[in-house]
């Protein structure tokens, strides 16, 4: 009988503990009825009924109008990726692959240009490919 009380005050403590974080950290267009501090304050005072009456009356549903739009992962996330925006979000890894080998494949072919000219202002050696000079 004592183990099954001592599970149970166990358990009360976590319910008690686990709603003053959740009030604590819930955003505060998230919170209801009351003030963050006061809701705080209830579930202390009265341990199991608070954090109760905390989850059925005093944190809004994320759905709810102006209850916030819920956590996005940054890879989720457009903006903290710094993608593109508009119409052009849809695009495939493929797309975003094609795009990076154009503009290396231009890099190279700019490179290759410097190169010859300043080669040939100096000497008109053919390249043998070397890239040690």
């Amino acid at each position: 009988m004592v183990r099954l009380w001592l599970i149970v005050v166990v358990a009360a403590v976590a319910f008690t503990v686990y709603a003053v974080i959740d009030c604590a950290t819930m955003p505060r267009q998230r919170i209801r009825s009351l003030r963050r501090g006061i809701w705080i304050l209830l579930v202390i005072v009265l341990p199991v009924l608070g954090a109760v009456l905390w989850f059925l009356l005093g944190r809004a549903p994320a759905t709810e109008p102006g209850g916030g739009s819920g956590y996005r992962g940054p890879e989720d996330d457009p903006d903290f990726l710094g993608g593109p925006s508009g119409p052009e979000q849809h695009r495939t890894d493929k797309d975003q692959d094609d795009e990076t080998l154009r503009d290396l494949e231009q890099q190279f072919r700019d490179r290759e240009r410097d190169r010859r000219r300043e080669r040939g202002e100096r000497d008109q050696r053919p390249d043998d490919g070397r890239t040690d000079r």
